[in-house]
């Protein structure tokens, strides 16, 4: 009995501390909402905006009732396919309860951050027998990151070796991070974890559920990330290598650790076949660089908890179960950071290795730095003359070596929620609209069609696809095919071209209206009021739509 009720409040604090992770990442998105005023409208992201933009242009779709992916930030006509099902479903749902678009995407963050951590949690008690060592390492999970803020201090530069310290910018290396932005990834995350610990569960009980929930986990993990499939192969296949050499583990493991990762092995070829042989998607994809950063970033990234972790995969190998997973799925992401693939899409399978790293961490922290720096403190107290008696009484310095430690994994957390608290409060350009944006944007929602093609300056474009659902010329780094010529024509089109050259960028791509306000204004002296084949249809103070005359789009 009193083992139930240790688990019982044991999980409470963990799910208080989940709890906290969920309060204290959304704050800068309340300082946003209390700073906003009638002219300055938060739009509800602060970080990351343009990802979080196509990602809600993604739930539109679903909340007209398609169930197909086509890009709304790229101009070009195409047929759609079934990626990104999670916020099409999420747009889906949002229709039937009749929610906001980003009230639903911020609900799910939390209900999905909640999930990932209790999740995590219940991954690294699986894992560790101590409740006090469970506490440490889920700390560590939520909360830890690099040490970019030391490189920051000691540099006065945001650049380390051509690019801003991981700590910033690399979501998915992080725990609080990930909860803080993407839905999608804290689900996918979560069932990676499941497909991990199902997988060790069957190995150890020769249960065949475990063996089938750990396949639906990964068939869903393959649905939303694709990716991580490589991951899950390797390091199951791995696993029971190193197991099979040391003779706990027998052939027929085998078939069913690879039935795990084989059963969602059709989605990843649809999602490559679709890629491959749509001309639209296989142009967003030769823009989606997500190559891996010097490997010395990375071990800036994940600092102290690293060097914790170090040690401890040396403890955990030589340990009989479960602990060589943790270590076995680190070297399979190392290897795939740098390894060529058919899409360049390296340093995303770092994702959810900050959980391997901090359960790593504390045996390594209490099995190798705790007991060297008691002995240390020991011979310091014998050097000074202490009794040893005295030595006996004195505090042990292992819990302030566990208290520094720990605490020099936070500094870069609290400058990204800080700083992006800043950034709300300031309304930056990112993070807000203007009140005749925001006007114009509902009015193309109410009264263009779909299929209609909007221009507009790059930064408001994004949120034009995101808040009426509607196609627009460009607005994403990777989405918007052929993006720099884009960005370079539109920039004409606002300044330099002459009316034939317009017309025939209208032209070319299908563009219906013209948007034209202060952002448009900052690209060039173009006065669309002047142009025969502009007819303005909606004004709003400063800003004006225009619908586009041209003939033979």
């Amino acid at each position: 009995m009193k083992h139930v009720e240790s688990r019982a409040r044991e999980w409470v604090v963990a799910t208080a501390v989940a709890l906290a992770v969920l309060l204290v990442t959304s704050l800068p998105y309340l300082v946003g909402w209390v700073t906003s005023t009638h002219e300055r409208i938060f739009t509800g992201f602060i970080i990351d905006v343009e990802d979080i933009y196509s990602y809600l242009a993604k739930m539109q779709l679903g909340y007209r009732g398609e169930w197909q992916y086509r890009i709304l930030l790229t101009s070009e006509p195409h047929s759609g396919a079934y990626l990104y099902i999670f916020y099409i479903a999420l747009g889906h749902v949002t229709r039937w309860v009749h929610a906001d678009l980003v009230l639903a995407y911020h609900a799910a963050r939390l209900a999905s951050g909640l999930i990932f951590l209790l999740t995590a949690y219940r991954f690294v008690a699986f894992f560790l027998s101590q409740a006090s060592e469970r506490l440490l390492a889920f700390t560590m999970v939520c909360w830890s990151s690099g040490l970019g803020w030391l490189a920051l201090l000691l540099t006065g530069s945001y650049k380390m070796g051509g690019i801003t310290p991981v700590d910033f910018w690399l979501i998915e290396m992080y725990g609080y991070f990930t909860v803080m932005l993407f839905p999608h990834t804290c689900v996918a995350l979560t069932c990676l974890l499941l497909a991990f610990i199902l997988s060790l569960r069957f190995i150890e009980e020769a249960r065949w559920p475990y063996l089938l929930s750990a396949a639906l986990a990964t068939c869903v993990l393959s649905v939303i990330h694709a990716f991580m499939i490589p991951v899950v192969a390797l390091t199951l296949v791995g696993y029971w290598a190193y197991q099979f050499v040391r003779g706990n583990v027998s052939w027929g493991h085998l078939l069913g650790l690879c039935a795990v990762w084989l059963t969602a092995l059709p989605m990843v070829i649809y999602q490559y076949l679709v890629l491959v042989h749509n001309p639209i998607f296989a142009g967003w994809q030769a823009q989606n660089l997500t190559l891996s950063p010097s490997p010395w970033h990375y071990v800036l990234g994940y600092g102290v908890v690293l060097g914790l972790a170090l040690p401890g995969s040396w403890w955990a190998l030589r340990q009989p179960r479960r602990w060589p997973l943790l270590v076995i799925w680190l070297l399979g992401v190392a290897l795939l950071l740098y390894a060529p693939s058919v899409f360049p899409i390296q340093r995303r399978v770092i994702e959810g290795s900050g959980v391997a790293l901090c359960l790593l961490a504390v045996p390594g922290l209490m099995h190798y730095v705790v007991p060297w720096s008691e002995r240390m403190g020991q011979r310091v107290r014998g050097l000074i003359g202490y009794s040893a008696k005295e030595r006996r009484a004195c505090a042990s310095p292992g819990t302030w070596v566990q208290v520094l430690l720990i605490a020099l994994t936070l500094p870069s957390t609290l400058v990204v929620i800080a700083s992006a608290g800043l950034a709300a409060a300031a309304g930056h350009p990112d993070t807000v609209v203007s009140r005749a944006e925001l006007a114009a944007v509902e009015w193309l929602a109410e009264h263009s069609q779909p299929e209609e093609t909007i221009l507009a300056s790059y930064e408001l474009s994004g949120f034009i696809a995101a808040r009426s659902g509607r196609r627009v010329f460009m607005g994403h780094w990777a989405e918007t095919v052929d993006l720099q010529h884009k960005r370079a024509a539109a920039a004409r089109f606002y300044s330099s071209a002459d009316d034939s050259e317009r017309q025939n960028l209208l032209r070319e791509y299908g563009i219906h209206y013209v948007v034209h306000g202060p952002r448009e204004r900052a690209i060039g002296p173009f006065d669309p009021a002047r142009a025969a084949y502009l007819q303005p249809v909606f004004r709003s103070q400063d800003l004006t739509v225009y619908r586009v005359m041209v003939s033979g789009r």
